[in-house]
């Protein structure tokens, strides 16, 4: 017989009956760890307490070259001066759930009720989320996350994230980060992007800076991971009909698969996102993509105890966990994508 149980956010004896009644069970876990990549990705910079709620990142440049300097003239001055600004702002994350004195009394398997009441990852599995999905939404200007609020996804240009002509302070000349057609994942297609990092990659003066483009960045669908890791691994080049034919690009990348890129904002699948690739130049600091993870209070977990986050009317006991940080991407420099939709 087939029997569908119930969900509650509050632990007791009447809702989970299936924990303290006489049927012996063997349960099986609902979700195993949660497997979170898109921290590395970014700046992570401690903020602390006493700090306010916002941070202001700005850009700052100056001319890449020397000056000819006729005899007895006087020398040029070099040009310096601030870009784009962006503003990142704090927010409060959290989750809870309760417990009667019943359900703590009674309860025949304690393992699995520590387990539902942990709450151990719901704040990272959030951050993740959302860091992730800086690059789902990175064509996009903002997006109304799975709480009904709106997040600005635009850079300081104004633009989104991915954009084939952004803008620069002190030049007319705009720059492209998407790649042309939006190719699925190849070795073409990643030359192709490597292309835009050694024509588009420009100072705010408009003068050609370099980065070193270090990062694969894709989803979990099997054929765009197949064919990174092909491009990676292979001992050969992947296109060479002969053998014997050096791969250059072997162990040149770090492969980062994000299992919610493809997602809406709710984190359900999306499967118009599948094939998204990114490369990206990370885990370089200021040399690199200047994408920032501000963490104004890092994860924290309340257990109750007598007295202590327990209701005294009733008894119950409150779990809780809870954080506060911030997002912000201030430039488009440093990160190439293509955004196949098929």
């Amino acid at each position: 017989m087939t029997t569908y149980g119930n969900q509650t956010t509050l632990l007791n004896t009447l809702t989970l009956s299936e924990m303290t009644d006489l049927v012996k069970r063997e349960w099986l876990a609902g979700q195993e760890e949660y497997q979170k990549n898109a921290k590395q990705l970014f700046i992570t910079e401690p903020v602390g307490a006493g700090q306010g709620s916002s941070k202001r990142y700005s850009e700052i440049d100056i001319e890449k070259y020397a000056d000819f300097k006729g005899e007895g003239a006087n020398s040029k001055k070099a040009k310096a001066g601030v870009g784009y600004s962006i503003d990142m702002t704090a927010r409060t994350f959290s989750k809870e759930i309760d417990i009667t004195l019943e359900m703590r009394n009674d309860n025949r398997y304690t393992e699995v009720g520590s387990k539902i009441t942990s709450l151990a990852n719901f704040c990272e599995n959030r951050m993740d989320l959302d860091l992730t999905h800086r690059l789902t939404f990175a064509t996009s200007s903002s997006y109304t996350d799975k709480n009904g609020e709106t997040v600005t996804t635009t850079v300081g240009d104004g633009n989104p994230l991915l954009y084939s002509a952004h803008t620069l302070v002190f030049s007319s000349t705009t720059y492209s980060n998407r790649v042309s057609g939006d190719p699925v994942f190849s070795q073409a297609a990643l030359e192709a992007a490597l292309l835009l990092s050694a024509t588009q990659l420009l100072t705010n003066f408009g003068e050609k800076k370099s980065m070193r483009f270090n990062t694969i960045v894709t989803g979990d669908d099997p054929g765009t991971v197949r064919a990174v890791k092909q491009l990676l691994n292979s001992m050969a080049d992947v296109d060479a009909i002969q053998a014997g034919v050096t791969n250059v690009y072997k162990g040149t990348y770090n492969h980062v698969i994000l299992p919610d890129l493809a997602t809406t904002a709710v984190g359900a699948y999306d499967s118009t996102k599948r094939r998204w690739w990114f490369v990206a130049s990370t885990g370089q600091g200021a040399a690199g993509w200047q994408a920032y993870l501000g963490t104004w209070i890092a994860p924290q977990f309340l257990p109750p105890s007598y007295g202590d986050g327990m209701d005294i009317h009733n008894y119950n006991w409150t779990y809780s966990t809870y954080t506060r940080y911030g997002v912000c991407v201030p430039t488009g420099k440093g990160i190439i994508g293509s955004c196949p939709t098929s």
